[in-house]
């Protein structure tokens, strides 16, 4: 990733986190959809956590589910799914940060993984269908 791209990724970064800090953590509706975003990805690779899923991954993997969670996101745009394209847009930045070089980009996705696991957590011990 070059110093330019990542610059904007932390930009990104830090807005998310900003806002799940300040709002976010608060609606339920997006949390629930954070955590059963990341539940489906887990699922796929029978991992226990999100930082397990994200150790099981290759550079190609993390491009390949990009272009998927774009995809998916302009759909919910689209569709005016605000709180779906939100808990998407999180799950990507947490993806396209996993090779973060900076000091700062690294804090900032932990900050962010830390709430997608929390969200998944509560996802699977209050949401998750049996």
């Amino acid at each position: 990733m070059t110093t330019e791209a990542e610059t904007e990724l932390l930009a990104e970064l830090t807005a998310v986190v900003s806002d799940l800090h300040s709002a976010g953590m608060d609606d339920g509706e997006a949390m629930f959809l954070l955590g059963s975003g990341a539940d489906r990805l887990c699922t796929i690779r029978d991992t226990q956590s999100w930082a397990g899923f994200k150790s099981t991954l290759t550079d190609a993997d993390i491009i390949a589910l990009l272009q998927q969670i774009d995809a998916e996101g302009n759909s919910s745009v689209h569709a005016e799914k605000g709180r779906h394209a939100y808990a998407l847009q999180a799950l990507a930045l947490s993806l396209a940060s996993t090779n973060a070089q900076q000091d700062t980009t690294k804090a900032g996705a932990a900050l962010l993984d830390q709430v997608i696991e929390a969200a998944l957590k509560n996802y699977r011990t209050q949401a998750k269908p049996s």
